[in-house]
């Protein structure tokens, strides 16, 4: 096994080097910092492609190729492609904003839900399907489920695959964009635009972009009935090095919290069975696990910060009343809202949090494929990755503390 582990890091450490010559590590969406912005990037560019009146110029190509994967009966040259359309005054089953919508002449229609790392709002595909109840795809990074309050609410209560399709950028985007590319091909500017979209979406889900690269330690796993048999061994334990290595970094959050005088709320900390859970499970798997700590409480008003983990590590500040959440985006709530962004601007407001957003160097136990995930496997890094993010999570808490005092 030790030779096999040498010889696939010989050949990354030379793919790695001849991408830093050749250039091919370079990824525009990288440098600008927009890799993971839903609608900035991500609905803008999906929407751009499908659009036949789009920059590109290739008419409603695109567009084909995408319904033609799908399976989906639209009138392609008609069509109206909008990004964050608005369907009206959001309600608890009716309204708010779709982040792409695509109409034809004929009343027919496609509803795109992106979700990168966004968290899900409560009734979300349910208002949805309510405005229009064909052809909902909910586009995550790996095809994930939606959380069950996104679609049910009381007596009504969506059926996946049958009123809604899951759909991924890891598989089902990214095959379409190959066929995209294709139709590109001698197109270069809009070819190499497409070319650095695929690589994003491979980095964000955990896969090389390097084709050649893949293909040799491909090669060289299938030279041998040794190599064959070590690799398979390598697959069977990656998931519990994984869970491992995510337990190991939430028991050392928890103690530095602990050091620091953070009383963490026990009931629904996070345990070994959703770190388990996370990784073994390919439908309804644990999310949004982590450890909350109450900051504040006044007038049936409570505040709360929490750390939890979606693809991502994220951490930011909650509000309750009469022990009711979800309504951190009321307007009744904007002295609270303005608060925490006073704190770090960087802070992103919704209906579950006042304000959220991800540590400093980003985690993502998802992909499992950043320098700052690797560096987990050994204990003196990780130690200071949760020390660092204690420290910042801790000044955050203090300023919010002082401003609440003068509430």
């Amino acid at each position: 096994m030790k030779n096999l582990i040498k010889k696939v890091a010989e050949i990354s450490n030379k793919y790695e080097q001849l991408n830093k010559i050749s250039g091919n590590a370079f990824n525009v969406f990288d440098v600008i910092n927009v890799t993971t912005n839903e609608v900035r990037l991500h609905s803008k560019f999906v929407a751009e492609l499908l659009n036949p009146k789009g920059s590109h110029g290739q008419n409603d190509v695109f567009l084909q190729l995408f319904v033609n994967q799908f399976n989906i009966q639209i009138d392609t040259a008609s069509v109206t492609v909008e990004v964050e359309k608005y369907i009206g005054k959001k309600t608890d089953t009716e309204g708010g904003y779709i982040d792409i919508y695509i109409s034809d002449n004929k009343n027919r229609s496609i509803t795109i839900e992106n979700k990168i790392y966004a968290i899900d709002q409560e009734n979300q595909l349910l208002r949805y399907y309510n405005f229009k109840k064909d052809n909902i795809l909910y586009l995550t990074l790996f095809g994930d489920e939606p959380s069950k309050n996104s679609y049910q609410f009381e007596d009504q209560k969506l059926e996946i695959d049958k009123d809604f399709k899951l759909t991924s950028y890891k598989n089902d985007i990214e095959a379409w964009l190959i066929n995209c590319r294709k139709e590109a091909v001698e197109l270069p500017l809009l070819r190499e635009g497409i070319t650095h979209y695929i690589n994003l979406i491979k980095i964000l889900t955990g896969q090389s972009a390097n084709n050649k690269m893949n293909t040799e330690i491909r090669d060289y796993i299938a030279s041998s009935s040794d190599n064959l048999k070590q690799a398979a061994l390598i697959e069977e334990n990656m998931i519990t090095a994984k869970v491992k290595i995510q337990w190991l970094f939430w028991q050392s959050l928890k103690e530095k919290m602990i050091a620091n005088g953070l009383e963490i709320i026990e009931k629904g900390s996070v345990s070994w069975q959703n770190v388990n859970n996370y990784y073994t499970k390919s439908r309804n798997r644990d999310l949004y696990y982590g450890f909350w700590v109450k900051l504040f409480e006044k007038d049936n008003i409570s505040i709360h910060f929490g750390i939890e983990l979606e693809q991502s590590i994220y951490y930011g500040f909650t509000l309750e009343e009469n022990g009711k959440g979800g309504i951190s985006n009321l307007e009744k709530f904007a002295e609270f809202k303005n608060l925490v962004k006073e704190i770090n601007p960087s802070y992103t407001n919704n209906q579950a949090w006042l304000g959220w957003r991800h540590t400093e160097e980003k985690l993502n136990f998802r992909a499992f494929n950043t320098e700052a995930i690797f560096n987990l496997a050994d204990r003196k890094l990780l130690e200071k990755t949760t020390e660092t993010i204690t420290k910042n999570i801790l000044v955050d808490i203090n300023a919010l503390k002082i401003k609440l005092e003068n509430i």
